[in-house]
Parts: C-alpha cells; sequence; structure tokens
C-alpha cells in the first residue's frame, strides 16, 4: 500500500493558495493510487515546537533521563510517518522570502542522523532514496530573475536533498497579491503543471540539475 505524506505549513485556511493546490495534487495522487494511505501533518492546527537543546544534545548521543526529552518521542514520530511515505507533500507559502519558521521547525526534528541521513567516510548519506516529493509554494510577487528574492526553493531541495530526496517537483502559485484576474490565471498555470505531473505517459526526464522528477513510480 503507498503511502502519502501531507505536510501544510500556512498560517492562513481561508484564500490559501498553497493548501488549494495542495489538495489538487492530494486528489491526484489517491486517484492514481486507489485504497493509498494519507497522512496529512498540519503545522498551523498543530504546530512542531521549536527544536530545544535537550532535545539536541539527546541526538547527539548525551545521556538522557526517564523520560528521555519531549522532543526525542515527538521527533520519533515525525520521522516514522516520513519514512513510510513513498511520497511527500510539502504546501508552504513564502513568507518574507522564505519559509515559514513552523516548517523549519518540522525540518529540524526529521533531518536526524542515524534517523534519516548517516555519515560515511565523513560525508552525509541520506536515507530516504525511495521517496519523492512535491513541493507547492505560493508567493504574493513573482520570481526576479534580477534579485534574489526566494530563498525557500533552493533550501528545501538541499534540505530534501540532504535526507535522500532527490526527486523533487516545484509547483509555484506566483502572484497571490495581484488583482483577481492575475490570481485565477497564475493559480489556472499552475493546475495544469499539476495535470501533467500525473499524465500516465510522461516522458522520461533529462539529466542534469533541471531534471525534477517527482513520480513516485
Amino acid at each position: 500500500m503507498k503511502t502519502l505524506l501531507r505536510i501544510d505549513a500556512s498560517a492562513r485556511y481561508e484564500g490559501s493558495s498553497s493548501r488549494k493546490l495542495a489538495d489538487e495534487v492530494q486528489a491526484r495522487w489517491t486517484a492514481a493510487h486507489p485504497g493509498g494511505r494519507v497522512i496529512v501533518r498540519d503545522l498551523a492546527q498543530s504546530p512542531v515546537p521549536h527544536i530545544d537543546g535537550a532535545t539536541i544534545a539527546a541526538f547527539y548521543g548525551a545521556p538522557v533521563g526517564e523520560p528521555p526529552p519531549a522532543g526525542v518521542a515527538l521527533s520519533d514520530a515525525l520521522i516514522a510517518e516520513l519514512r513510510a511515505a513513498d511520497h511527500l507533500i510539502v504546501s508552504t507559502p513564502l513568507y518574507n522570502q522564505s519559509l515559514p519558521s513552523s516548517l523549519k521547525a518540522w525540518i529540524d526534528h526529521v533531518v536526524r542522523g542515524g534517523h534519516t541521513f548517516v555519515s560515511r567516510e565523513g560525508r552525509p548519506v541520506g536515507l530516504l532514496g525511495r521517496t519523492s516529493a512535491t513541493v507547492v509554494l505560493a508567493r504574493g510577487g513573482v520570481a526576479c530573475p534580477e534579485l534574489v528574492n526566494d530563498f525557500l526553493t533552493p533550501y528545501l531541495r538541499a534540505i530534501l536533498g540532504f535526507v535522500g530526496i532527490s526527486r523533487v517537483e516545484v509547483i509555484a502559485v506566483e502572484g497571490t497579491a495581484y488583482d483577481e484576474a492575475t490570481r485565477s490565471q497564475r493559480f489556472a498555470a499552475a493546475q495544469a503543471q499539476v495535470e501533467e505531473m500525473f499524465r500516465p505517459a510522461r516522458a522520461a526526464p533529462r539529466s542534469g540539475p533541471q531534471a525534477d522528477v517527482l513520480r513516485d513510480r
């Protein structure tokens, strides 16, 4: 049985473009995987606390008492969800050119030595190579080649790759702060990308840094 893990990071519910588009990705995925299991982790409804010193010390092998720090048990649970996933959806807005702190808190609990990556010959090796991912990103403006105004996308690609998730598709809904006509047009373009993702006979990806593959085959 295939498993989908969905992470929602937007603080908004009403009018959230990232949540709305993630709904479509989830619907397409469930249609493609009848009987598949869906796990939803809503970081606005159930925030993951920021990692604390006791938890970090335990991660690095410091003796822990009984019971161990609450962050360790939470990390174990979050990692179990991630390791079970065949496909991951990360649904997030762009806040101040980067990721919401709620999403960073989740990342800090799941990027953990011996669980989602290991060190071999002094180099980190990700353990989640069987998992693919779709990042659904919403931003009020648009990408500007002359100005670096999106630190979220490269960071998510890097940190997902760090734990072995290299098959990543990014779908961005831009211009959400613009007029209604522009928002509708931009959202329709993102919907078209979702439809293309799930076409049965999608062509094989190119090699190289631009080959961002998402299908869990």
